[in-house]
Protein backbone atom coordinates (compact mmCIF):
# COMPACT_ATOMS: atom_id res chain seq x y z
CA UNK A 1 0.00 0.00 0.00
CA UNK A 2 2.64 2.53 0.99
CA UNK A 3 4.65 1.49 -2.42
CA UNK A 4 1.47 2.21 -4.24
CA UNK A 5 1.17 5.66 -2.76
CA UNK A 6 4.71 6.60 -3.11
CA UNK A 7 4.22 5.58 -6.41
CA UNK A 8 1.35 8.16 -7.41
CA UNK A 9 2.47 10.79 -5.46
CA UNK A 10 6.06 10.67 -7.46
CA UNK A 11 3.67 9.98 -10.77
CA UNK A 12 1.65 13.38 -9.24
CA UNK A 13 4.80 15.44 -8.46
CA UNK A 14 7.40 14.47 -11.09
CA UNK A 15 8.17 16.39 -12.87
CA UNK A 16 5.12 18.80 -13.82
CA UNK A 17 5.32 19.85 -9.66
CA UNK A 18 9.43 20.07 -9.78
CA UNK A 19 9.15 21.97 -12.78
CA UNK A 20 6.84 24.78 -11.34
CA UNK A 21 9.32 24.36 -8.31
CA UNK A 22 12.14 25.05 -10.27
CA UNK A 23 10.39 27.87 -12.34
CA UNK A 24 9.05 30.20 -9.08
CA UNK A 25 12.88 29.74 -8.07
CA UNK A 26 14.06 31.06 -10.93
CA UNK A 27 11.82 34.03 -11.57
CA UNK A 28 11.74 34.98 -7.54
CA UNK A 29 16.04 35.25 -7.95
CA UNK A 30 16.83 36.24 -11.44
CA UNK A 31 14.67 34.94 -14.13
CA UNK A 32 11.76 37.29 -14.25
CA UNK A 33 13.70 40.32 -16.17
CA UNK A 34 14.22 37.93 -19.33
CA UNK A 35 10.36 37.93 -19.64
CA UNK A 36 10.58 42.02 -19.81
CA UNK A 37 9.34 43.02 -23.72
CA UNK A 38 9.88 42.25 -25.98
CA UNK A 39 12.07 39.42 -25.48
CA UNK A 40 9.10 37.96 -22.69
CA UNK A 41 6.74 38.04 -26.69
CA UNK A 42 9.45 36.43 -28.24
CA UNK A 43 9.82 33.25 -25.45
CA UNK A 44 5.94 32.89 -25.34
CA UNK A 45 5.38 32.84 -29.50
CA UNK A 46 8.88 30.31 -29.67
CA UNK A 47 6.81 28.26 -26.91
CA UNK A 48 3.48 28.28 -28.48
CA UNK A 49 5.18 27.66 -31.85
CA UNK A 50 6.70 24.56 -30.43
CA UNK A 51 3.93 23.34 -28.43
CA UNK A 52 1.43 23.24 -31.61
CA UNK A 53 4.27 21.31 -33.16
CA UNK A 54 4.10 19.11 -30.55
CA UNK A 55 0.40 18.76 -30.30
CA UNK A 56 0.65 17.68 -33.87
CA UNK A 57 2.91 15.40 -34.01
CA UNK A 58 1.51 13.53 -30.29
CA UNK A 59 -1.91 14.22 -32.08
CA UNK A 60 -2.79 16.04 -28.42
CA UNK A 61 -6.16 18.44 -28.97
CA UNK A 62 -6.09 19.19 -25.36
CA UNK A 63 -2.14 20.51 -25.26
CA UNK A 64 -3.41 22.78 -28.25
CA UNK A 65 -6.27 24.16 -26.91
CA UNK A 66 -4.39 24.59 -23.51
CA UNK A 67 -1.61 26.48 -25.43
CA UNK A 68 -4.47 28.57 -27.41
CA UNK A 69 -5.77 29.33 -23.58
CA UNK A 70 -2.55 30.70 -22.23
CA UNK A 71 -1.37 33.30 -25.50
CA UNK A 72 -5.70 34.62 -25.38
CA UNK A 73 -5.56 35.26 -21.34
CA UNK A 74 -1.70 36.27 -21.08
CA UNK A 75 -1.94 38.94 -24.57
CA UNK A 76 -5.20 40.38 -22.75
CA UNK A 77 -3.48 39.82 -19.14
CA UNK A 78 -0.31 42.09 -20.35
CA UNK A 79 -1.64 44.15 -23.10
CA UNK A 80 -2.17 47.75 -21.52
CA UNK A 81 -5.50 48.81 -22.98
CA UNK A 82 -7.32 45.94 -21.44
CA UNK A 83 -5.11 45.46 -18.23
CA UNK A 84 -6.51 48.45 -17.22
CA UNK A 85 -9.79 47.61 -17.14
CA UNK A 86 -10.18 45.90 -13.26
CA UNK A 87 -13.49 44.36 -14.92
CA UNK A 88 -12.23 43.06 -17.85
CA UNK A 89 -8.96 41.83 -15.58
CA UNK A 90 -11.22 40.26 -12.89
CA UNK A 91 -13.50 38.15 -15.87
CA UNK A 92 -10.15 36.86 -16.94
CA UNK A 93 -9.37 35.35 -13.35
CA UNK A 94 -12.58 33.73 -13.05
CA UNK A 95 -12.63 32.50 -16.53
CA UNK A 96 -8.88 30.96 -16.69
CA UNK A 97 -9.66 27.93 -14.26
CA UNK A 98 -12.94 27.45 -15.76
CA UNK A 99 -11.77 26.51 -19.02
CA UNK A 100 -8.80 24.66 -17.69
CA UNK A 101 -11.12 21.98 -15.82
CA UNK A 102 -13.45 21.81 -18.82
CA UNK A 103 -10.13 20.60 -20.92
CA UNK A 104 -11.01 17.32 -18.82
CA UNK A 105 -14.23 16.94 -20.37
CA UNK A 106 -11.83 16.32 -24.25
CA UNK A 107 -10.86 13.11 -24.33
CA UNK A 108 -6.98 13.49 -25.74
CA UNK A 109 -6.67 9.83 -26.56
CA UNK A 110 -7.86 10.78 -29.62
CA UNK A 111 -8.31 13.61 -31.49
CA UNK A 112 -12.49 14.34 -30.64
CA UNK A 113 -13.39 17.45 -33.32
CA UNK A 114 -16.83 17.86 -31.71
CA UNK A 115 -15.03 18.38 -28.21
CA UNK A 116 -12.97 20.80 -30.09
CA UNK A 117 -15.30 22.65 -31.53
CA UNK A 118 -17.29 23.32 -28.89
CA UNK A 119 -14.89 23.87 -26.14
CA UNK A 120 -13.22 26.80 -28.89
CA UNK A 121 -16.68 27.98 -29.86
CA UNK A 122 -17.30 28.71 -25.83
CA UNK A 123 -13.83 30.16 -25.53
CA UNK A 124 -14.97 32.35 -28.28
CA UNK A 125 -18.03 33.48 -27.08
CA UNK A 126 -16.54 34.94 -23.81
CA UNK A 127 -13.48 36.55 -26.11
CA UNK A 128 -17.05 38.29 -27.57
CA UNK A 129 -18.17 39.04 -24.55
CA UNK A 130 -14.92 40.35 -23.30
CA UNK A 131 -14.83 42.63 -26.13
CA UNK A 132 -18.69 43.77 -25.61
CA UNK A 133 -17.43 45.08 -22.03
CA UNK A 134 -14.49 46.71 -22.84
CA UNK A 135 -16.64 49.32 -24.83
CA UNK A 136 -19.18 49.17 -22.17
CA UNK A 137 -19.49 50.21 -18.49
CA UNK A 138 -18.20 47.36 -16.43
CA UNK A 139 -18.94 48.21 -12.47
CA UNK A 140 -21.92 45.74 -12.17
CA UNK A 141 -18.82 43.20 -13.21
CA UNK A 142 -16.94 44.60 -10.77
CA UNK A 143 -19.78 44.39 -7.98
CA UNK A 144 -20.18 40.74 -8.76
CA UNK A 145 -16.77 39.45 -8.28
CA UNK A 146 -16.16 41.76 -5.48
CA UNK A 147 -18.20 39.83 -2.94
CA UNK A 148 -16.43 38.52 -0.07
CA UNK A 149 -16.59 34.66 -0.23
CA UNK A 150 -13.60 33.63 1.40
CA UNK A 151 -11.09 34.67 3.80
CA UNK A 152 -8.82 37.45 2.79
CA UNK A 153 -5.24 35.11 3.45
CA UNK A 154 -6.42 32.23 0.40
CA UNK A 155 -6.13 35.11 -2.14
CA UNK A 156 -3.34 37.18 -1.37
CA UNK A 157 -5.38 40.16 -2.03
CA UNK A 158 -4.76 40.45 -5.64
CA UNK A 159 -7.40 37.93 -7.20
CA UNK A 160 -11.27 38.36 -7.06
CA UNK A 161 -12.89 36.22 -4.38
CA UNK A 162 -15.07 34.44 -6.95
CA UNK A 163 -11.42 33.75 -9.13
CA UNK A 164 -10.10 32.23 -6.09
CA UNK A 165 -12.94 29.84 -5.45
CA UNK A 166 -12.76 28.32 -8.81
CA UNK A 167 -9.14 27.92 -9.00
CA UNK A 168 -9.87 26.25 -5.47
CA UNK A 169 -12.35 23.63 -7.15
CA UNK A 170 -11.25 23.41 -10.39
CA UNK A 171 -7.64 22.79 -8.83
CA UNK A 172 -9.69 20.29 -6.68
CA UNK A 173 -11.52 18.71 -9.84
CA UNK A 174 -7.77 18.09 -11.32
CA UNK A 175 -6.94 16.47 -8.33
CA UNK A 176 -9.63 13.81 -8.19
CA UNK A 177 -9.26 13.32 -11.75
CA UNK A 178 -5.77 12.83 -11.67
CA UNK A 179 -6.82 10.26 -8.50
CA UNK A 180 -9.08 8.21 -10.20
CA UNK A 181 -6.79 8.00 -14.16
CA UNK A 182 -3.32 8.05 -12.77
CA UNK A 183 -2.37 10.04 -16.07
CA UNK A 184 0.22 12.65 -16.62
CA UNK A 185 -2.07 14.87 -18.54
CA UNK A 186 -4.69 15.09 -15.41
CA UNK A 187 -1.21 15.96 -13.36
CA UNK A 188 0.05 18.71 -16.19
CA UNK A 189 -3.48 20.34 -16.10
CA UNK A 190 -3.55 20.49 -11.76
CA UNK A 191 -0.12 22.02 -12.08
CA UNK A 192 -0.77 24.48 -14.94
CA UNK A 193 -3.93 25.68 -13.13
CA UNK A 194 -0.79 26.47 -10.42
CA UNK A 195 1.69 28.31 -13.03
CA UNK A 196 -1.67 30.50 -13.83
CA UNK A 197 -2.76 30.80 -10.77
CA UNK A 198 0.32 32.21 -9.69
CA UNK A 199 0.67 34.24 -12.93
CA UNK A 200 -2.82 36.06 -11.83
CA UNK A 201 -1.69 36.76 -8.62
CA UNK A 202 1.54 38.59 -10.03
CA UNK A 203 1.99 41.80 -9.10
CA UNK A 204 5.01 42.08 -11.50
CA UNK A 205 3.84 41.63 -15.44
CA UNK A 206 7.34 40.20 -15.47
CA UNK A 207 6.48 37.32 -13.12
CA UNK A 208 3.24 37.30 -14.94
CA UNK A 209 4.49 36.35 -17.63
CA UNK A 210 7.03 34.26 -16.56
CA UNK A 211 4.35 31.85 -15.06
CA UNK A 212 2.64 31.90 -17.92
CA UNK A 213 5.44 30.66 -19.91
CA UNK A 214 5.57 27.94 -17.26
CA UNK A 215 2.52 27.06 -17.58
CA UNK A 216 3.08 26.34 -21.38
CA UNK A 217 5.83 24.34 -20.06
CA UNK A 218 4.43 21.96 -18.02
CA UNK A 219 1.23 21.76 -20.77
CA UNK A 220 3.52 20.51 -23.15
CA UNK A 221 5.67 18.22 -20.46
CA UNK A 222 2.84 16.34 -19.51
CA UNK A 223 1.72 15.29 -23.22
CA UNK A 224 5.81 14.16 -23.46
CA UNK A 225 5.75 12.15 -20.44
CA UNK A 226 2.03 10.53 -21.51
CA UNK A 227 4.09 9.85 -24.73
CA UNK A 228 6.91 7.85 -22.92
CA UNK A 229 4.36 6.17 -21.09
CA UNK A 230 2.68 4.82 -24.21
CA UNK A 231 6.02 3.54 -25.39
CA UNK A 232 7.71 2.39 -22.22
CA UNK A 233 4.82 1.25 -20.47
CA UNK A 234 2.29 -1.36 -20.21
CA UNK A 235 -1.09 0.20 -18.80
CA UNK A 236 -2.59 -3.52 -18.06
CA UNK A 237 0.12 -4.63 -15.56
CA UNK A 238 1.86 -1.28 -14.62
CA UNK A 239 5.14 -3.34 -15.88
CA UNK A 240 7.69 -1.50 -18.28
CA UNK A 241 6.82 -2.42 -22.26
CA UNK A 242 8.69 -4.04 -24.74
CA UNK A 243 10.40 -0.82 -25.66
CA UNK A 244 11.93 -0.50 -22.06
CA UNK A 245 13.29 -4.01 -22.03
CA UNK A 246 15.01 -3.52 -25.64
CA UNK A 247 16.71 -0.47 -24.39
CA UNK A 248 17.71 -2.10 -21.00
CA UNK A 249 18.77 -5.13 -23.09
CA UNK A 250 21.19 -3.03 -25.04
CA UNK A 251 23.06 -1.59 -22.11
CA UNK A 252 23.48 -4.96 -20.87
CA UNK A 253 27.57 -5.91 -20.15
CA UNK A 254 29.40 -8.23 -18.21
CA UNK A 255 27.71 -10.99 -15.69
CA UNK A 256 23.87 -11.02 -16.44
CA UNK A 257 20.91 -13.26 -17.20
CA UNK A 258 17.70 -13.43 -18.97
CA UNK A 259 14.42 -14.90 -18.21
CA UNK A 260 11.65 -15.38 -20.27
CA UNK A 261 8.01 -16.32 -18.42
CA UNK A 262 4.99 -17.37 -20.47
CA UNK A 263 1.62 -17.97 -18.84
CA UNK A 264 0.48 -22.01 -19.45
CA UNK A 265 -2.82 -22.14 -21.59
CA UNK A 266 -3.40 -18.76 -22.12
CA UNK A 267 -5.49 -18.71 -24.97
CA UNK A 268 -7.67 -21.41 -23.60
CA UNK A 269 -7.91 -19.61 -20.54
CA UNK A 270 -9.33 -16.38 -22.44
CA UNK A 271 -11.75 -18.73 -24.24
CA UNK A 272 -13.29 -20.41 -21.12
CA UNK A 273 -13.67 -17.51 -19.13
CA UNK A 274 -13.30 -14.69 -21.48
CA UNK A 275 -10.64 -11.61 -21.82
CA UNK A 276 -11.83 -9.82 -18.91
CA UNK A 277 -10.54 -13.10 -16.88
CA UNK A 278 -7.28 -12.96 -18.96
CA UNK A 279 -6.65 -9.47 -17.80
CA UNK A 280 -7.23 -10.47 -14.50
CA UNK A 281 -4.79 -13.58 -15.14
CA UNK A 282 -2.04 -11.03 -16.79
CA UNK A 283 -1.87 -8.63 -13.96
CA UNK A 284 -1.89 -10.99 -10.69
CA UNK A 285 1.15 -12.52 -12.64
CA UNK A 286 2.78 -9.34 -13.51
CA UNK A 287 2.31 -8.49 -9.26
CA UNK A 288 3.97 -11.60 -8.32
CA UNK A 289 6.95 -11.51 -10.99
CA UNK A 290 7.87 -8.15 -8.89
CA UNK A 291 8.15 -10.20 -6.08
CA UNK A 292 11.42 -12.04 -8.22
CA UNK A 293 14.93 -11.96 -5.79
CA UNK A 294 18.17 -10.87 -7.12
CA UNK A 295 17.16 -7.36 -8.28
CA UNK A 296 15.32 -8.57 -11.18
CA UNK A 297 13.69 -6.23 -13.44
CA UNK A 298 10.08 -7.34 -14.54
CA UNK A 299 9.30 -6.49 -18.40
CA UNK A 300 6.15 -7.04 -20.13
CA UNK A 301 7.56 -8.62 -23.14
CA UNK A 302 4.08 -8.90 -25.08
CA UNK A 303 0.38 -10.90 -25.10
CA UNK A 304 0.95 -13.11 -22.33
CA UNK A 305 4.82 -13.67 -22.44
CA UNK A 306 7.20 -11.39 -19.87
CA UNK A 307 10.68 -10.73 -19.43
CA UNK A 308 13.45 -10.45 -16.52
CA UNK A 309 16.86 -9.66 -16.61
CA UNK A 310 19.49 -10.42 -13.51
CA UNK A 311 22.37 -7.96 -13.81
CA UNK A 312 25.19 -9.24 -12.24
CA UNK A 313 23.72 -12.89 -11.75
CA UNK A 314 24.86 -16.00 -13.08
CA UNK A 315 21.91 -18.43 -15.06
CA UNK A 316 22.20 -20.95 -11.72
CA UNK A 317 21.22 -18.31 -9.05
CA UNK A 318 18.66 -16.67 -11.35
CA UNK A 319 17.00 -20.22 -12.53
CA UNK A 320 16.97 -20.26 -8.43
CA UNK A 321 14.98 -17.46 -8.50
CA UNK A 322 12.81 -18.33 -11.22
CA UNK A 323 11.80 -21.53 -9.84
CA UNK A 324 10.80 -20.09 -7.05
CA UNK A 325 8.35 -17.33 -8.94
CA UNK A 326 7.16 -20.36 -10.90
CA UNK A 327 6.23 -22.10 -7.77
CA UNK A 328 5.16 -19.18 -5.44
CA UNK A 329 2.63 -18.29 -8.99
CA UNK A 330 1.40 -21.94 -9.02
CA UNK A 331 0.63 -22.02 -5.57
CA UNK A 332 -1.34 -18.74 -5.69
CA UNK A 333 -5.39 -19.24 -5.77
CA UNK A 334 -6.59 -17.63 -8.44
CA UNK A 335 -10.39 -15.86 -8.43
CA UNK A 336 -12.22 -15.95 -11.47
CA UNK A 337 -15.03 -13.44 -11.38
CA UNK A 338 -17.80 -12.73 -13.51
CA UNK A 339 -17.84 -10.21 -16.36
CA UNK A 340 -20.38 -8.12 -13.89
CA UNK A 341 -17.67 -7.64 -11.74
CA UNK A 342 -15.06 -7.16 -14.34
CA UNK A 343 -12.78 -4.06 -13.45
CA UNK A 344 -12.83 -3.52 -17.57
CA UNK A 345 -16.76 -2.80 -18.31
CA UNK A 346 -17.28 -1.96 -21.69
CA UNK A 347 -20.33 -2.50 -24.10
CA UNK A 348 -19.14 -4.56 -26.64
CA UNK A 349 -17.28 -7.26 -23.94
CA UNK A 350 -20.21 -7.14 -22.36
CA UNK A 351 -22.13 -8.10 -25.25
CA UNK A 352 -18.87 -10.61 -25.92
CA UNK A 353 -19.99 -11.96 -22.53
CA UNK A 354 -23.60 -12.70 -23.04
CA UNK A 355 -22.68 -14.32 -26.39
CA UNK A 356 -20.73 -17.00 -24.80
CA UNK A 357 -22.98 -17.52 -21.97
CA UNK A 358 -20.14 -16.89 -19.37
CA UNK A 359 -20.90 -17.87 -16.10
CA UNK A 360 -21.32 -15.39 -13.41
CA UNK A 361 -19.96 -16.89 -9.87
CA UNK A 362 -16.79 -16.34 -8.42
CA UNK A 363 -14.96 -19.59 -8.19
CA UNK A 364 -11.21 -20.31 -7.20
CA UNK A 365 -8.41 -21.80 -9.93
CA UNK A 366 -4.43 -21.80 -10.66
CA UNK A 367 -2.37 -20.49 -13.21
CA UNK A 368 0.96 -21.35 -14.23
CA UNK A 369 3.70 -20.46 -16.29
CA UNK A 370 6.80 -21.55 -17.82
CA UNK A 371 10.15 -20.06 -17.98
CA UNK A 372 13.62 -19.96 -19.90
CA UNK A 373 16.84 -18.83 -18.48
CA UNK A 374 20.07 -18.35 -20.26
CA UNK A 375 23.21 -16.40 -20.01
CA UNK A 376 25.86 -15.21 -22.29
CA UNK A 377 28.58 -18.08 -23.16
CA UNK A 378 31.38 -15.12 -23.03
CA UNK A 379 31.46 -11.47 -22.52
CA UNK A 380 31.33 -11.00 -26.36
CA UNK A 381 27.67 -12.80 -26.60
CA UNK A 382 25.56 -10.48 -28.24
CA UNK A 383 21.97 -10.27 -25.87
CA UNK A 384 19.83 -11.40 -28.83
CA UNK A 385 21.54 -14.47 -28.69
CA UNK A 386 20.83 -14.62 -24.97
CA UNK A 387 16.98 -13.73 -25.61
CA UNK A 388 16.92 -16.74 -27.76
CA UNK A 389 18.46 -18.95 -25.78
CA UNK A 390 15.92 -18.32 -23.52
CA UNK A 391 13.45 -18.22 -25.49
CA UNK A 392 14.30 -21.78 -26.82
CA UNK A 393 14.75 -23.22 -23.23
CA UNK A 394 11.14 -21.56 -22.54
CA UNK A 395 9.68 -23.54 -25.84
CA UNK A 396 11.54 -26.36 -24.33
CA UNK A 397 9.53 -26.04 -20.74
CA UNK A 398 6.19 -25.62 -23.13
CA UNK A 399 7.31 -28.72 -24.61
CA UNK A 400 8.18 -30.65 -21.84
CA UNK A 401 4.82 -30.12 -19.76
CA UNK A 402 4.60 -26.75 -18.96
CA UNK A 403 4.80 -25.89 -15.32
CA UNK A 404 9.02 -25.71 -15.18
CA UNK A 405 12.05 -23.93 -15.34
CA UNK A 406 14.89 -24.79 -18.17
CA UNK A 407 17.70 -23.20 -18.45
CA UNK A 408 20.27 -22.81 -21.46
CA UNK A 409 24.03 -21.70 -20.78
CA UNK A 410 25.85 -21.66 -24.10
CA UNK A 411 25.98 -25.43 -24.97
CA UNK A 412 24.77 -26.55 -21.34
CA UNK A 413 21.86 -27.05 -20.37
CA UNK A 414 19.47 -28.36 -17.29
CA UNK A 415 15.99 -28.55 -16.18
CA UNK A 416 13.98 -27.78 -12.98
CA UNK A 417 10.93 -29.80 -13.12
CA UNK A 418 7.73 -27.92 -11.34
CA UNK A 419 3.96 -30.03 -10.95
CA UNK A 420 2.69 -31.15 -14.38
CA UNK A 421 -0.15 -29.51 -15.86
Amino acid sequence: MKSRLSSALRQFVVPNGVLLAAAAFLLSWKLAPVFAPPAGAFIGLALAAAGVLLASRLRSPRLLLMLTLLLVTEWAWLTPWIANSSGIRSALAVLLPLNVALLLLIDDAYVDWEAFAWWSALVAVQAVVMAVMIRTETTWVLRILGRPLLPQILTGGRLPQLSALFFMASGVALLVAFVISRKPRESGLFWSLCACFLATSAANPRLAAGYFATAAVIACASVIETAYLVGYHDELTSLPARRAFNQAVAGLDGEYAIAMVDVDHFKRFNDTFGHHAGDQVLRMVATKMLEVGAGGKVFRYGGEEFAIIFRHVRAEEALEHAEALRRSIAETSFVVRGPDRSQRQRQERRSHHRSRKLRRERFDTTVTVSIGVAEPASPDTAAENVIHAADKALYRAKKRGRNRVEISVARRLRAVVGRAI
